[in-house]
């Protein structure tokens, strides 16, 4: 009993070590953001440009470029990431599948068809962004459960899943392309970026939103988080320690829905964060969820950030107009997805 006690305090003392190191890295991460762009390398204190802001003073050029493109370009970024890492972690704990996530299941898909589909019967909602999360909620909602309804008639294996998951991932990115299509013809508007995500449109008014949705989102995930530990040993084992796993899967269908939804209304699509984020988490702490959702939440934001660091940069040297940050995460993501699928097959995961 006392090599348990000794095991999980040593667990807790290498989690706080690596969570102080976590938050300078972000530290520097979010300098870094702040600092890059096309109007070259400058930085100006977030904090003293609020109060001049607040005081009514002007604003020069390169403090318009800080507190209007990089402060929420930076923020959501760290929100979006922080958000899908957690998202990763509740639908792999709920499955106990290592190769779920909610943009390989058909959330995201989902829900930008439901975004696209409010648009064009009513365009002025673009203005309420709280309205259009809710309605990519519903459509998360909708794919997730149709993925898992599709799943339990092909057998409720852990490839059963992931095959209705690209079938449902495929039939709505069809009617995604083509929405947003209709909705970019419209609106005369770029508007198919969101199919690849990007920061390019943030805007602060968006940053109350996303940041009440991560606040409520980790929160319950953490308060959530021995549930998840107990079913991922199984339906039995979840109801001889006193937790229903039906309640506990819905819980964390309704929560993941309403994250992964968030962050499709804002940014768009952004895949294979929610993949690879959780397994590195549990490559560095262990399977403990109350340790892997802190962690994964912080290296989610951290990746994601300097991933649109890297894409503005890119962007800088090549002068090739704005990359989608979605489609550096699904380059380097892919291939990850590739090894765990393989590994899988193999016996290895």
């Amino acid at each position: 009993m006392m090599g348990v006690r000794e095991e999980y305090y040593t667990r807790k003392s290498r989690f706080i070590i690596i969570l102080f190191l976590l938050f300078i890295i972000l530290a520097f991460t979010l300098a870094l953001s702040l600092t890059t762009g096309s109007t070259g390398f400058s930085f100006t204190n977030p904090l003293s440009l609020m109060f001049k802001v607040v005081k009514g003073g002007h604003l020069t050029p390169d403090e318009r470029v800080q507190l209007y493109i990089r402060i929420p370009r930076t923020l959501t970024a760290l929100a979006v990431g922080a958000l899908l890492a957690v998202s990763g972690v509740l639908i792999q704990s709920i499955t106990r599948n290592p190769l779920a996530e909610p943009f390989l299941l058909g959330l995201s898909s989902g829900a930008l068809v439901f975004v696209c589909l409010s648009v064009l019967v009513t365009p002025v909602i673009l203005c309420y962004r709280y309205l259009l999360a809710l309605t990519a909620f519903t459509g998360a909602m909708i794919a997730l459960v149709l993925t898992f309804i599709i799943s339990e008639i092909a057998g409720a294996t852990v490839t059963s899943l992931i095959l209705a998951g690209i079938a449902v991932t495929s039939l709505f990115s069809g009617l995604s392309h083509i929405l947003t299509f209709l909705v970019q013809m419209k609106l005369n508007r770029p508007f198919m970026i969101l199919l690849l995500g990007s920061f390019s449109t943030s805007m602060l008014s968006d940053i109350p939103l996303l940041y009440t949705v991560l606040f409520l989102g980790f929160t319950m995930a953490m308060l959530m988080a021995k549930r998840l530990n107990a079913i991922m040993f199984g339906d039995e084992h979840s109801l001889q320690l006193g937790y229903n796993p039906t309640t506990t899967r819905r819980l964390s269908v309704i929560l993941v829905s309403f994250m992964t939804g968030t962050t499709v209304a804002i940014a768009g699509i952004i895949g294979f964060i929610g993949l690879v984020i959780p397994h590195i988490s549990r490559l560095i702490i262990g399977s403990d969820n109350r340790f892997v959702i802190v962690y994964s939440a912080l290296i989610g934001a951290i990746v994601l950030c300097l991933t649109d660091v890297a894409v503005r940069v890119l962007s800088l040297l090549y002068g090739v107009g704005e990359l989608p940050v979605g489609a550096i995460t699904s380059m380097f993501g892919a291939p990850f997805f590739i090894y765990l699928v393989v590994s899988r097959l193999r016996g290895r995961v």
